[in-house]
Formats: structure tokens, sequence, C-alpha cells
């Protein structure tokens, strides 16, 4: 599994709705008029009762869990974070109200990251884009 894809799974406990992630979401011209804006659709996948767990759960990793360098007063921030057995990556899934954002970290020959794991730096790293996209 790449880390795109929990990430765009994650997009859906925005509101239970799932679209596909885009990284330009519409072309405009130099006068801001809209030349090209995907027409997806988005599907129900969760109820919201089945969101506001996830959302809680997601919420408690960043407030007491492995997530906790990631959080920062805002309307909401949640997450779940990973590595593998050897600590060969690491990353962190986030969401805050309004965006949706992965962070994996991993050397280009793998080795351990031990050494830098407990600065916790893709939980920094993410809390940085986050910040500055809200």
């Amino acid at each position: 599994m790449s880390p795109l894809e929990p990430t765009k799974a994650y997009t859906s406990f925005h509101d239970g709705n799932y679209q596909p992630a885009r990284a330009i979401t519409k072309v405009t011209d130099q006068e801001g008029k809209v030349l090209y804006k995907w027409k997806d659709r988005s599907k129900e996948i969760w109820n919201k009762c089945t969101v506001a767990k996830m959302r809680q759960l997601l919420n408690e990793t960043t407030l007491s869990g492995t997530a906790r360098k990631a959080y920062f007063p805002t309307d909401y921030v949640g997450g779940k974070t990973g590595t593998t057995n050897d600590v060969k990556d690491m990353w962190f899934v986030g969401l805050t109200a309004n965006y949706t954002t992965g962070v994996w970290m991993v050397r280009d020959k793998p080795s351990n990251l031990q050494s830098i794991y407990s600065h916790s730096p893709h939980l920094l790293i993410w809390k940085d884009i986050s910040q500055t996209a809200e």
C-alpha cells in the first residue's frame, strides 16, 4: 500500500463521503474564469455515527497518543501514525477541518530510522503543512 491510499481513504472522515483526490482542483484563466473543473461526484460510504466515532478516535491520537506532536489548536486535528517493524519508514495521515494530508518518510536506500524516530519529523512536517494551509 502506498501512503496515498490511506490519505485518499481518510478524506471520507470529513463528512462520510468519498471523492477522488486531486492535486489541482480547477484550471482558470488570468481573469479567474474556470476553464476546467473535475465533475467528480462524491459517494457516501460512512454514516454520520461512524464518521463521528472515527473522528473522535483520530483526534485522541493527536491529543494523547502517538501523534501528539502533530496537534495544534484549530477546529479539528486527527490522524494515524505508522511505521514498519524495523523503522525503515515513518508515516502520518491526518486531517483538519478542511484538509487531509499524508506524510511518508523513507530513505532512498532502505535503512533504519530509529535515530530520528523520537524527533517525529513526519509529524512536524505534517503540522507545518497543515498550519500553513489553515
